[in-house]
């Protein structure tokens, strides 16, 4: 594998415009990314000129194609397919703990609809993302209703590790989703969106980049925010194979604190970036919704049609953004849907059943013009997923 060059762009909490880190082959970048792996100049520069051979290339693009088109093909089956050994017991109560985020309030619905199908009870407690104090005084709340697990995601471990002496005392569970890593130690249930499920992601973002560009040389826009580690296994990912297969494409990260992204300047980073950069031909988000008004910011700056934009799971307006034509892809959310993967999760706890591996994938698809159909916010696939679920609980 050759060494590509790398280029690093960051945005620093006091200062609105973006600031470029550095640029030199296998140096290290102020971004959250992994730089790559030392190399001499006589072999960073040969690696910035010199494209692989017509074979290799051609394979590591059809390689490609067939990873989309793999990603692409829409679900016949819930990622669950082991079923009970008895029936739910009736009466139990979960929590879901619910950010202040549009997207939190569809897993709660869709873990209502799988309680209501087995007799259970679903509390819901409200807490701030940006304040995990406030998932702490949730879970403290959260105790006097008996629970069987308390749900969340996205805060790591120490913000809440207070609680699981109690919650261990009390038989219950922590499930933690969208992390880097499983949280260990008392309390704790695995649930989903880990390390191994970002890698996946991060790969075919990658491979969609290089099934459009048929292995053509492509400077490409990086786009996160390092505030959320979940997305630094997708990064590396993405990283991984864009080095393997396109060694004389460049990448250049564009990292963005979570002030600034809720302040609006992820859109000015983004394309001060791209201005400064005539060979950008892909933006990469490791999220839809980093970059879901983006493509509005491209064409105000007049590069519309010059750039495509690749994201991670993505809601409704990112899914209009590919109908419409300003967005090569996007990844679905399947945000009700993993309502029911927490209480089929739930479910197994009580019974003492082992919870089954597919209670840790996200069945997410990659989202183009040709397969979308219509756009929704939560894009739940198969569509008969409810009866699905059903039955391996005997209760359809």
């Amino acid at each position: 594998m050759r060494p590509r060059r790398r280029r690093a762009a960051a945005l620093s909490l006091t200062v609105a415009a973006l600031a470029v880190a550095g640029c030199s082959s296998a140096s290290s970048s102020s971004s959250s990314a992994p730089a790559s792996a030392p190399a001499s100049a006589g072999a960073a520069s040969a690696a910035a000129t010199t494209s692989p051979g017509t074979g290799a290339q051609s394979a590591a693009v059809t390689a490609a194609k067939a990873a989309v088109a793999a990603a692409e093909t829409m679900p016949a089956a819930i990622p669950v397919t082991q079923a009970l050994s008895s029936p739910p017991p009736k009466g139990k109560t979960v929590l879901f703990m619910q950010c202040e985020e549009v997207e939190c309030s569809y897993e709660g619905t869709g873990m209502k609809a799988a309680a209501a199908a087995i007799g259970w009870n679903v509390k819901i407690l409200n807490y701030q993302a940006a304040n995990p104090a406030t998932l702490v005084t949730a879970l403290q709340t959260g105790l006097q209703y008996h629970p069987v697990a308390a749900f969340f995601s996205g805060v790591p471990q120490e913000a809440w590790a207070s609680e699981q002496k109690a919650y261990a005392a009390a038989g219950a569970f922590l499930v933690d989703t969208f992390l880097p890593a499983v949280p260990t130690g008392a309390a704790i249930a695995p649930g989903r969106a880990y390390g191994a499920d970002m890698t996946a992601l991060g790969t075919v973002l990658a491979d969609e980049q290089i099934a459009d560009s048929g292995g053509a040389p492509a400077d490409s826009l990086l786009v996160n925010v390092p505030t959320y580690p979940v997305f630094g296994p997708l990064v590396t990912a993405y990283d991984a194979v864009i080095a393997k297969d396109c060694p004389a494409c460049r990448v250049t990260d564009v990292n963005v604190t979570l002030p600034q992204m809720l302040a609006g300047g992820l859109n000015q980073a983004v394309v001060s970036a791209a201005k400064r950069d005539s060979g950008v031909k892909y933006i990469v988000s490791t999220n839809g919704s980093f970059t879901d008004t983006l493509p509005e910011a491209l064409k105000a700056a007049g590069l519309a049609g010059q750039v495509k934009l690749i994201s991670g799971q993505g809601v409704s307006l990112d899914q209009q953004n590919v109908l419409n034509g300003t967005q090569l892809a996007t990844v679905s959310s399947p945000l009700t849907l993993s309502g029911w993967q927490d209480v089929d999760i739930a479910i197994r706890l009580v019974l003492h059943q082992p919870v089954p591996a597919g209670d840790g994938d996200v069945p997410w698809v990659l989202l183009t013009k040709s397969n979308i159909g219509t756009a929704s916010d939560s894009y739940d696939r198969p569509a008969d997923y409810p009866a699905q679920f059903e039955k391996l609980w005997d209760v359809g």
